[in-house]
């Protein structure tokens, strides 16, 4: 079978025996979404493509590795972080069972698979959240409310049928939202299509690698059989004969047949050329960078670089958005407070770009000592380190004459200091001194 014609069959043989009914297959309980080459597609059956599982856990480890923190802004543009902050305690422990870390990579892996996240919000005796627990996608349906509210409906995984309302559940879904109501998965609505040929494609590999990639025969023979119960009878002793153990040990044709052995075609020689495009088509589903899922063959050492800067500002920034103002509006709802993930670490270039991206920052002025330590993760070194600096040739835009004057006059006494020191054997006179004063 070539392979257009695996995939136009659905991407399985009739006597594949991955196709017979598997009481585990979501497709028997409804849970898949159809394709145009009859392939069923799940969320499961999508992990399941190597290329796809790695986009999912580079999403999601990314995120859920990142800083996070609650801030106030206030009247001005000063902006005051919020230590202790009873949402920024939830999210670093949601609920009894699970780290930020999981929790946070189930948020991203939802979004980025079912298009949805659902948590159901546990009430403590003050009326405020705490804890959240997450609700499995594949079981929630949701209806809105003649007052615009949303309702939810779900099986929990012990068979009970539940229902919450608006208030009760954390809901965040995936944009462009269906019906305002649900939002878009990558993998069932957006990616059906390139998600089912992959899933053809690896069946595909399967067969013709479960066959050592031989290709099969044909048996030529001047007569017939007698009849076709014959013929199968014949068939299948020499399948049991060709293949498993006694692959590749010598057969007896007798009534003058002829094996003829068919060779590959174009298709089935170039399928992993094939399978590595659609690879590429698959990371354009998360905008993943192909070098992020080991795809390195377009990739140098300086693109890289600027691919890993692409990656915070156009695959990350609209999922870390995305949750930010979801808490923002929905767990915190406090004016002038919000939640913000910490990208810094992820934009961080090589010691010496940052050491310079330092020097530069504190030579003009807007990072103190103890702001570089700070973002290196160390101690400052006390009240000194908060002061700031600025070369001794700038003036305020607009300055007075006179103001440009004084500034000249300090420039000239620098010089005359530094030519008199070097006059004098790196001694600065007394005199000198006195005269530049």
């Amino acid at each position: 079978m070539g392979l257009l014609s695996m995939l136009r069959s659905g991407g399985a043989m009739a006597d594949d025996p991955a196709e017979d009914r598997d009481a585990f297959d979501d497709r028997w309980f409804g849970a898949g979404h159809r394709s145009e080459i009859s392939i069923n597609v799940t969320v499961k059956r999508a992990r399941q493509v190597p290329v796809i599982r790695d986009c999912l856990k580079v999403l999601s480890d990314s995120v859920a590795g990142l800083q996070t923190a609650i801030f106030r802004r206030g009247s001005s543009r000063a902006v005051e972080r919020i230590d202790g902050h009873p949402i920024g305690r939830l999210l670093e422990r949601p609920n009894r069972r699970n780290t930020s870390f999981e929790f946070m990579t189930t948020i991203v892996d939802d979004l980025a698979t079912w298009g949805d996240f659902y948590g159901e919000l546990v009430m403590g005796d003050g009326g405020e959240v705490a804890e959240i627990w997450r609700i499995d996608p594949a079981r929630v349906t949701v209806e809105e409310l003649s007052d615009r509210t949303k309702r939810y409906r779900f099986t929990d995984r012990w068979g009970a049928q539940r229902t919450l309302l608006e208030g009760e559940v954390w809901h965040i879904p995936l944009p462009p939202l269906i019906d305002d109501l649900k939002g878009t998965s990558p993998i069932l609505d957006d990616g059906r299509e390139a998600v089912a040929v992959a899933i053809a494609l690896q069946r595909y590999a399967n067969i013709l690698f479960t066959n050592d990639a031989t290709p099969s025969f044909v048996w030529l023979m001047d007569g017939s059989f007698a009849d076709q119960a014959s013929k199968k009878n014949w068939l299948s002793a020499m399948a049991r004969w060709m293949g498993g153990k006694n692959r590749h040990r010598p057969a007896v044709a007798e009534h003058g047949m002829k094996p003829e052995r068919m060779g590959l075609t174009n298709e089935e020689a170039q399928f992993l050329e094939t399978r590595k495009e659609l690879w590429l088509d698959l990371t354009r589903l998360w905008r993943v960078p192909p070098h992020k899922v080991g795809i390195l063959d377009r990739a140098t050492h300086s693109n890289i670089e600027h691919q890993g800067l692409e990656f915070v500002t156009d695959t990350l920034r609209p999922i870390l958005e995305l949750v930010e103002r979801s808490v923002t509006r929905f767990l915190i709802d406090e004016p002038g407070v919000y939640f913000e993930f910490n990208v810094e670490s992820l934009l961080r270039g090589d010691i010496k770009a940052r050491y310079e991206a330092y020097a530069k920052g504190r030579q003009w002025g807007w990072l103190s000592v103890n702001d570089i330590l700070a973002m290196e993760n160390r101690n400052g070194i006390g009240p000194s380190g908060d002061r700031y600096v600025e070369p001794l040739n700038m003036v305020p835009v607009g300055a007075s004459g006179a103001d440009r004057d004084n500034n000249a006059s300090i420039e000239k006494s620098v010089a005359f200091l530094r030519d008199s020191v070097a006059l004098n054997g790196g001694r600065p006179r007394l005199e000198l001194i006195k005269d530049a004063a």
